[in-house]
């Protein structure tokens, strides 16, 4: 290791040296485009006199070879674990992430499949218009995975024939990708993707083109994103026609280098200076300054839709914050309307020279990022770790001050990687993209709270009317004998609430009546515990509606209070279907049931490496879902067990959602009124943005339309709670 003061003269003013930590001391090695054709001595000497090594794997690149030897690296054997960077082109191993050392950088994230893969990205992106809004994501042309979701497939393509792009989920440089018109043309028998083909595309002399823009993440803990300046704007090689007869055109098309490359029409510059002919172009001659704003929104939008699974790898894998960096590809389409759409974002983009001006362009971006990313000046092969990272200051004991520490830490490193970001601009976070992001998100957390308040109302309307029932039948009941069934179901209702009070935040004690009293005696029990509980519950549920209030925002689906009422009149199996069906929606009954604290999650998620494989939280959840549903059927067979649930019969005491309109007050009339029609104004909304139901969404409401007894406003509330989760 050296240090500022070891050799003054030298080093103090090396134009290969950059200076960092709190007294800027320590040495980060700076690049130069220009080194790979000038092999000059004294670039070289830093990296010589240091041992600066590399090691590339499953993969080749002249380009990042050239640049890393003519700075005085040296490449080791791909099983060598003295480097300072591993240059690879898949996914690392856990294992092998959990080794590096603080010096040492690799050039990919874990878990970074949830941006690159197209089946993976599309369901991120799908999950943030959920929770953002749709239009505020809707950043991708309409999706579906195949063969999963082919039915639903088949229902839009009954309103949009198309043309459909088929792609394969996993693949790169134009492999298996084609176009269709009709279901019948695309295979089941593989993992595909089928998007809406964007037919009316920007052209230029009558050529499709996309653009390959150049995204780097250097930490996603904070998230951290850069674009390059420069990018490649890249040409079909025949002239663009939307008519069907051109279908199986790729030339046409498809924009891939590594496609239009073979047609006998491509055309190739030889000039690194002209930057406007043949098949390839530099971005910056297309003129889209005025639709950069647009297309940095898009990036930022497909990074964060994968922050959350990506962080949570990083924090779980990686042993120091800079130890891994990525360069995205982003291939963006602009279509006639001069919207951008994301097409994909590629792992490790070709980094390929084939023409003059890729050198051009890739050549600085890559010596670019190396100097932004910062590689120390460290041996590699002396296994020390830099002095600063000898771990905190002994006076630092409070959790808050080691965290203020490390928070000082972030914000110098990307003070840093800015003052050495070359042709890289920063655009999140800014002060501009994080006020916008965070406005976004708070609103999100507004929409999820509400989501939340309104499924705790109907619970909590349903084990009310179960309570009630309970303290009837315990009062009807003359006989003190119980049945086997009797007994299974009152312990498995009792094991469901000592569950569900488990996640009340304040603690209840929840007591088993004992199998000698009789059964009524029990039935009391259990309803005096159910009635506690429903307390402490709806305690819970105000303090929600509270931190909803201190959230402004005009944007209310219905009016509290209409809702309210509207819970009130419903009936008990009413509420019952409402909670079943949440269950289904959210994989998950913790929407109304809750967690107690984040350190049961946590605590899951350590079990992911054992076992089976598959993740804890998703066990949870399907043990979660299978326990409500039970908890449905149980509960309402316990207080009616002669009753046998038959989906085309109404059940005892049902009338539907409403009572006769007879038998309401005025008011209660009136706010039938407005909720019903609020619902068809979402449910129209809906439909106008062309967004497809899911296929138990469409199976659940023919099923109420053809044998429910409730008719068609039951059928609105249940659309009403899907959009509720979809918006």
């Amino acid at each position: 290791m050296i240090s500022r003061s070891s050799n003054p003269f030298s080093l103090r003013c090396h134009t290969c040296i950059a200076w960092s930590g709190v007294s800027r001391k320590i040495p980060v090695l700076l690049f130069h485009a220009e080194a790979i054709v000038l092999k000059d001595a004294n670039i070289r000497s830093i990296g010589e006199k240091y041992n600066l090594a590399f090691k590339i794997v499953r993969t080749e690149s002249r380009l990042v070879r050239g640049i890393l030897v003519s700075h005085g690296f040296h490449e080791v054997h791909p099983n060598s674990n003295d480097f300072n960077l591993m240059w690879t082109g898949s996914h690392l191993k856990t294992y092998l992430l959990r080794t590096l050392q603080d010096f040492q950088k690799v050039n990919h994230f874990p878990r970074s499949y949830e941006l690159t893969r197209k089946d993976r990205l599309y369901k991120n992106i799908q999950r943030m218009q959920q929770t953002h809004g749709f239009q505020n994501f809707h950043i991708v042309p309409q999706t579906f995975v195949l063969p999963a979701e082919y039915q639903e497939f088949c229902n839009y393509f009954c309103k949009d024939k198309g043309p459909w792009i088929i792609k394969p989920v996993a693949s790169s440089r134009g492999r298996g990708i084609y176009l269709v018109s009709s279901p019948s043309q695309i295979p089941l028998d593989e993992n595909i993707l089928v998007s809406r083909y964007i037919s009316s595309p920007l052209l230029i002399d009558d050529f499709k083109f996309d653009v390959r823009l150049y995204v780097l993440v250097t930490s996603y803990d904070p998230i951290i994103i850069y674009v390059y300046e420069e990018g490649l704007a890249r040409f079909a090689t025949v002239k663009y026609d939307h008519a069907v007869k051109n279908i199986k055109n790729q030339f046409m098309h498809l924009t891939n280098y590594s496609v239009n490359k073979k047609s006998s029409d491509y055309v190739s510059c030889d000039d690194p200076e002209v930057e406007d002919y043949g098949n390839k172009w530099s971005m910056s001659n297309l003129t889209l300054l005025l639709l950069m704003g647009q297309i940095e929104d898009l990036i930022i939008k497909a990074v964060l839709s994968a922050e959350i699974q990506i962080a949570t790898a990083c924090k779980m894998f990686v042993p120091h914050r800079n130890n891994c960096f990525e360069l995205y590809g982003f291939d963006v389409l602009i279509d006639s309307n001069l919207k951008p759409w994301l097409l994909e974002v590629n792992l490790s983009p070709s980094l390929a020279c084939d023409a003059p001006l890729d050198l051009k362009v890739k050549a600085s971006m890559i010596s670019d990022m190396f100097s932004l990313v910062g590689f120390t000046c460290q041996d590699p092969g002396l296994k020390q770790m830099r002095s600063d990272k000898t771990g905190l200051d002994p006076s630092v004991k409070n959790q808050t001050q080691k965290s203020q520490v490390c928070d000082m830490k972030v914000l110098r490193r990307t003070q840093e990687e800015h003052e050495r970001r070359g042709g890289f601009i920063r655009i999140f976070p800014t002060p501009q993209t994080w006020e916008l992001y965070r406005l976004e998100d708070v609103r999100g957390k507004k929409n999820n709270i509400d989501k939340k308040v309104q499924a705790r109302m109907a619970f909590s309307s349903y084990l009310h009317r179960v309570q009630m029932r309970l303290l009837a039948e315990s009062r009807a009941n003359s006989s003190s004998a119980s049945s086997e069934r009797d007994n299974d179901q009152m312990e498995l209702v009792m094991r469901f609430l000592k569950r569900a009070a488990s996640n009340l935040q304040q603690d209840m004690r929840v007591v088993l009546p004992s199998c000698q009293l009789s059964l009524p005696d029990r039935q009391r029990i259990l309803s005096h515990q159910l009635g506690e509980f429903i307390h402490f519950y709806n305690k819970e549920t105000e303090q929600m509606v509270k931190s909803l209030e201190k959230i402004k925002d005009e944007d209310h689906c219905i009016n509290p209070n209409v809702f309210q009422e509207f819970i009130l009149e419903a009936s008990e199996s009413d509420l019952e279907e409402v909670l079943t069906f949440y269950t289904h929606k959210n994989k998950s009954a913790s929407v109304f049931l809750g967690t107690k604290s984040q350190s049961s999650e946590t605590d899951s998620n350590k079990e992911c490496q054992k076992g089976s494989g598959e993740p804890a939280k998703h066990q949870t959840r399907k043990s979660e879902s299978l326990e409500i549903l039970q908890l449905c059927d149980v509960l309402y067979g316990f207080v009616c067990p002669s009753v046998i649930r038959k989906a085309s019969k109404p059940r005892p005491g049902s009338a539907g959602v409403f009572k006769e309109p007879d038998s309401l007050s005025a008011q209660a009339q009136s706010n039938q009124l407005a909720i019903v029609s609020a619902l068809k104004k979402l449910v129209e909304k809906q439909a106008a943005r062309q967004y497809s139901t899911s296929s138990h969404i469409s199976l659940l409401t023919q099923h109420v339309s053809a044998q429910s007894p409730y008719g068609d406003l039951f059928i609105y509330f249940l659309l009403f709670l899907w959009l509720l989760t979809e918006n």
